[in-house]
């Protein structure tokens, strides 16, 4: 099956519609994102799709679930030093009195750290060897990742999977232009690292932004009631509040 026309039955709102169930492999990122690949792994494994996410023994939120069954690999740190990472960063809202310098010099110094566990975070599976071939072996169908982090997406241009992306906005504009002064900056922080890792990984000199490139779709966490108008390529959807919790309907009330 091709892999578009793999995407398209995996993500088929019309589960009668179609008789495939494919097998679909997750490489979420931790934090706030891992609300809306959890809830999109979820319905893939309600549908009767396989779905297998690979998280890190130890992480700030993720875990396992009803519908999808987890594969686990080791990482060098505790959940002591996530907390203190974490707890650092919750800080750096508050209100500070300290001299302008040392605020810009703390701030960096927490950017370096969480930047940091990233890196780490995606070294510990990409490098895991036993892990990587068992998965490789597998026969995914697709990749579903968020490429904030791209680790799931190097994974895919190596297993030759089609991947589909879930985010709020593209990365960096993939490129690493931008109209913003500070995001080539920050955008080179994240990825100058991955550039070293995913060629390490590889074997081939092949660059993050062109493996996003090559992204088949796009899943965007962007609503149009709250959003500035602006052209989407085809293969960009939206997906706004998919990422929210289901409620019920409002009760009827009589004025």
């Amino acid at each position: 099956m091709s892999g578009l026309r793999t995407l398209n039955s995996l993500l088929s709102a019309n589960v009668s519609a179609s008789s495939f169930t494919g097998k679909l492999l997750v490489i979420p990122m931790d934090g706030s994102h891992w609300v809306g690949i959890k809830a999109i792994a979820e319905e893939m494994g309600r549908r009767g799709h396989q779905v297998t996410v690979v998280i890190p023994e130890v992480s700030v939120r993720m875990g396992p679930g009803k519908h999808y069954r987890t594969v686990t690999y080791p990482v060098p740190y505790d959940k002591a030093y996530i907390d203190s990472v974490m707890s650092s960063n919750q800080h750096m809202m508050d209100k500070d009195v300290q001299p302008f310098m040392e605020r810009i010099s703390r701030k960096i110094s927490q950017f370096q750290k969480i930047i940091g566990l990233i890196h780490t975070t995606a070294e510990s599976l990409l490098f895991n060897h036993t892990v990587i071939s068992q998965l490789q072996q597998q026969g995914f169908d697709a990749m579903l990742t968020d490429p904030m982090v791209p680790t799931g997406s190097v994974m895919a241009h190596k297993f030759g999977l089609p991947t589909i992306n879930l985010l709020r906005g593209i990365p960096c504009g993939l490129d690493f232009k931008s109209v913003a002064v500070l995001e080539p900056l920050l955008c080179r922080l994240i990825y100058w690292r991955f550039d070293q890792i995913t060629a390490e990984f590889l074997g081939e000199d092949v660059s993050v932004a062109e493996i996003l490139s090559d992204s088949d779709i796009w899943l965007e966490r962007i609503d149009f009631t709250f959003e500035f108008p602006r052209p989407l390529m085809p293969n960009i959807v939206p997906v706004g509040g998919i990422n929210c919790n289901v409620r019920n309907p409002l009760p009827d009330v009589s004025v």
